[in-house]
């Protein structure tokens, strides 16, 4: 009974103080609310600006940068082939390290006009879209400094990474492609490592998270003063301020997600809302299709201006609280009225960028008024979402869903009987820690796939490709056999090849591998079978790899421009892993030709409902793929 008096004392203290930050947390959505109200036309503007420039920066320069990049070394086109070579070379590192200040530069421009707005605001004075413009490079010419270079790490690396708190839509977000996912999933130290990571990033940004608003507001001070005085407002405030922004998200995403989702239920009905005639979106089946892209947008470009104003009213919330408001510089107060010729000249600039842009770019996409062809779907390693992957259900459920392709992975017992099966062991699917490579067939198949893995299916295990061949051929379905194997295995692919010929499916099946020594010794062994080189990233004139007939591309890596040029030389662009709807009607109108997944339903529904036509369709689905910055 004598711990119940503390007892008590605890559960009132911390009633109080979770009253008190939801009462606070009030005030930080008013304080946003009045931030935007005193300049909204102004913040909107430029943001319009921004994202039209991000959006042109996008399509271009990583292109510009990359044919930089294969001119110097010599290349005429990037794959994982040539990477190290072309990335690791002195020049190509310091045009990187000057694309990435460029790009620093870009996000620092946004935060640094929209903060100078929101402090405008705080006051309840206006500004302009030019003042915003004039305070974003006034700071971009601060950042030079060189001690102000560790803002680049602090924008360009934690922030991304942190994927928390962004604070611009031109932030090159740090996302890792899917299979670098699931190696991070699959690998128990690597995901500790990762983990622990993620949690040691956004402690860093919890304590030095106002650095920004410091930096920005003080014209004299560098980084790391303000990361000293981020340091000292936040004594007594990491708590508040983390559990601030997790709300913040959290109540951003369920309006964004409410929003969007009520337009696709309500989809036909909005369409009854226009007389005519509604365009682009009228083309496709549904108007839900396209209702991700404006989530996305939402996310990409309101988000971090609201993140930014929140950073305001508690920036200016925890000064105030230790009195230190006569440290703001005075002059970020000041209301200049800007001339007329300084107007002219800026928007001038800003009109002739656009111009300019839109002429260079109606030029080098002038084949997307051209209708795209049928896409195919292909189930990567089986119906692996309803079956476990890789097992003669999986197959039988895509052959079931009338798909034309499946794809599977290949390895060679030590008695040389080709399996398939997607790691080096079975560990991940049997529970049993048995290498393939050093086991025989016999032996392997003693060990059934855990019933908890999709389907609930028993007695099921690692089949061999010429039962898979045999069963596809039996369905008049077409296989991608991808070549995975141990390096000590002796005539692996010659012992692919053979069960090919062997089940009559030398004319059906394309052999892939990201690992161009195996697809060089295929092509050595059977040139007139078809290959494709898997390759994670693809840049640039890939006809020039001569070992391969078509290419296997990773689905973050692909571009209508690629996919162009590549039909023109006769090559197939087949894509992997997609998994997500939403990037689907992107890839149709890139006319890829088939997509690999692991959830063929989903994808298949998304592919039948796709728009196929050219023209101003096309453009607006690749260009607003761009705009939403599809976090993959």
């Amino acid at each position: 009974m004598e711990y119940l008096p503390t007892f008590k004392k605890a559960f009132y203290t911390a009633r109080d103080k979770t009253g008190l930050f939801f009462r606070n947390f009030g005030h930080v959505i008013q304080g946003i609310f009045r931030l935007f109200r005193y300049n909204l036309k102004e913040i909107l503007g430029f943001l319009l600006v921004c994202n039209g420039f991000t959006v042109v920066a996008t399509m271009v320069w990583k292109n510009i940068l990359l044919d930089i990049l294969m001119k110097i070394n010599g290349k005429t086109y990037i794959g994982p082939v040539n990477m190290r070579q072309i990335f690791l070379n002195p020049w190509s590192i310091l045009i990187m390290l000057f694309f990435a200040v460029c790009i620093m530069l870009i996000n620092f421009f946004e935060i640094a006009g929209l903060m100078h707005a929101f402090a405008m605001s705080r006051i309840g004075k206006n500004t302009s879209v030019v003042s915003m413009f004039l305070i974003g490079f006034r700071t971009c010419k601060k950042c030079l400094h060189p001690k102000n270079w560790l803002l680049m790490v602090f924008v360009m690396v934690l922030l991304p990474m942190a994927k928390f708190l962004p604070l611009t839509g031109t932030t090159m977000k740090l996302v890792f492609p899917g299979f670098v996912n699931q190696t991070i999933d699959y690998t128990t130290s690597l995901k500790i490592i990762y983990r622990v990571g993620y949690v040691l990033i956004l402690s860093f940004l919890a304590v030095y998270v106002f650095a920004i608003n410091s930096f920005v507001l003080h014209r004299k001070k560098d980084f790391f003063q303000s990361c000293k005085q981020s340091r000292q407002i936040e004594k007594g405030h990491i708590v508040e301020t983390i559990l601030t922004f997790v709300l913040l998200t959290a109540l951003m995403n369920l309006v964004i997600n409410s929003i969007s989702s009520m337009l696709m239920v309500n989809a036909e009905e909005i369409k009854t809302l226009f007389k005519g005639d509604l365009g682009i979106f009228s083309k496709s089946e549904a108007l839900g299709m396209n209702i991700y892209v404006v989530r996305q947008i939402l996310k990409s470009y309101i988000a971090p201006a609201i993140n930014n104003a929140a950073l305001t009213v508690l920036y200016f919330r925890y000064v105030e609280e230790r009195k230190m408001t006569a440290t703001i510089s005075k002059s970020i107060f000041i209301e200049k009225k800007l001339s007329l010729r300084t107007n002219i000249i800026v928007w001038s600039l800003v009109a002739a960028f656009f111009a300019g842009s839109i002429g260079y770019l109606c030029f080098k996409y002038s084949f997307l008024a051209e209708d795209v062809g049928p896409v195919l779907v292909c189930a990567h390693r089986g119906d692996n979402v309803n079956a476990p992957e890789n097992t003669m259900p999986a197959f039988e459920l895509a052959a079931s869903e009338n798909l034309e392709w499946i794809e599977t992975d290949v390895w060679q017992t030590s008695d040389g009987v080709i399996v398939c099966n997607h790691d080096a062991s079975i560990a991940r699917t049997t529970g049993d820690k048995l290498y393939i490579y050093n086991t025989t067939y016999e032996e392997l198949i003693k060990h059934e796939f855990s019933s908890s893995l999709p389907g609930n299916y028993e007695h099921v295990v690692v089949p061999t490709l010429e039962e898979v061949l045999t069963f596809a051929k039996e369905n008049n379905m077409h296989v991608q056999v991808e070549l995975k194997g141990d390096s000590n295995d002796i005539g692996f692919e010659e012992n692919v090849l053979d069960v090919i010929n062997r089940t009559g499916m030398h004319d059906n099946v394309m052999v892939i591998s990201q690992n161009a020594r195996r697809i060089m010794r295929v092509n050595d062994l059977d040139p007139t079978i078809k290959k494709a080189y898997c390759m994670f990233f693809a840049y640039g004139n890939l006809e020039d790899i001569e070992y391969t007939d078509n290419v296997s591309i990773e689905e973050s890596n692909v571009t209508p421009e690629l996919v162009h040029h590549l039909h023109e030389q006769g090559i197939e662009v087949f894509c992997w892993t997609v998994d997500l709807d939403d990037t689907v009607q992107y890839l149709v109108s890139c006319d890829v030709d088939v997509i690999g997944t692991d959830n063929p339903l989903l994808i298949s529904s998304a592919v039948d409902r796709a728009d196929y036509s050219g023209g101003l369709p096309r453009v607006f689905h690749i260009v607003m793929h761009v705009v939403a910055g599809m976090d993959k």
